[in-house]
């Protein structure tokens, strides 16, 4: 009977031993386990480079030359990239950059298709026409550029020599290069163009160069008697043609930019000599020259005989 309790007061004893060590083990290992915490990884996104060109205002470029082209009576190759475009009278862009004068100087200039180059000029696109009117050869070049990050267009017509550029005096080439450049869409304003180019042409009667001079030279110097001017004669120099006897108080200059004529006249206000003065610029319609020098019979013979008694165009 004794050995009975004592085995059952053993079993009690053991048994509260278990349960005591299994809560301590049990506060241990709650104690021991650590707290979990979330953490959270930033993620850093890159940064997106923006370039003042790409495809798609390339694209739009494109597509305003096609419908500005047939208003200029004009059809442009454009550089693909690739190949060098050859223009008439010799030069090859890019391969010819390193040759080129802009404005008068020298600036580093280079083929950069997004714009953001090391360059001074940046060429995003490069176009050439090439004349087949005398004297011949010749061509005009536009180099579409970033100068400073702002777009620049820039023309040349030189025919021998080094190639001479000079920022466009087209306000409707340079006007739209500016708005695709700044994300605008210039296509309709291109189309609009194309669709007006026929019944703005079908009005000029004439676009002989000699012919658009004589009716400038009357234009800039109305007190001048042309029918005595037995010595005029044009001239072809930096891109403008000019016309005059040979001396410069009586030569004005001209260009024909499609139905447009930029004309260029001595600025005689600034009390200069006559060959320290600059000219200035002025534009009229090719249609408004017309309908004030070319519209009746008598003006239209005084305008081709000047001009028949021209010599040929002279080059520089």
């Amino acid at each position: 009977m004794k050995n009975k309790r004592f085995y059952l007061v053993l079993v009690s004893f053991l048994a509260i031993v278990l349960i005591t060590g299994c809560g301590n083990n049990s506060q241990k290992s709650s104690k021991a386990e650590p707290s979990k915490t979330e953490t959270t990884k930033k993620v850093t996104k890159p940064k997106k480079v923006t370039t003042p060109w790409d495809n798609q205002k390339d694209q739009k470029l494109e597509s305003f030359i096609n419908g500005w082209a047939p208003k200029m009576n004009q059809s442009y190759t454009r550089y693909d990239g690739k190949n060098p475009l050859k223009t008439s009278v010799g030069d090859q862009y890019p391969d010819d950059f390193n040759r080129i004068s802009i404005n008068g100087n020298k600036y580093s200039i280079g083929w950069s298709p997004k714009g953001n180059g090391n360059y001074e000029y940046n060429v995003v696109a490069i176009y050439n026409h090439d004349g087949t009117e005398p004297p011949a050869p010749n061509r005009i070049t536009y180099l579409f550029t970033f100068h400073n990050g702002k777009p620049v267009v820039l023309v040349s017509e030189s025919r021998d020599g080094d190639p001479r550029f000079f920022e466009t005096q087209n306000n409707e080439i340079k006007n739209s290069f500016a708005q695709i450049a700044d994300g605008k869409n210039s296509d309709q304003s291109a189309n609009t163009t194309q669709s007006n180019s026929t019944t703005d042409n079908s009005g000029i009667e004439t676009r002989d160069l000699k012919e658009i001079g004589v009716m400038v030279r009357q234009l800039l110097m109305p007190g001048d008697d042309l029918a005595k001017e037995t010595l005029l004669g044009i001239s072809y120099y930096n891109g403008k043609y000019f016309i005059g006897t040979g001396t410069s108080v009586s030569t004005v200059g001209y260009v024909v930019n499609g139905d447009t004529v930029l004309c260029y006249k001595k600025d005689a206000s600034t009390g200069k000599p006559t060959f320290q003065q600059e000219y200035v610029e002025s534009s009229i319609s090719l249609k408004e020259l017309e309908s004030r020098f070319y519209s009746t019979p008598a003006q239209k013979q005084l305008v081709q005989s000047v001009a028949n008694r021209m010599p040929d165009i002279e080059s520089e």
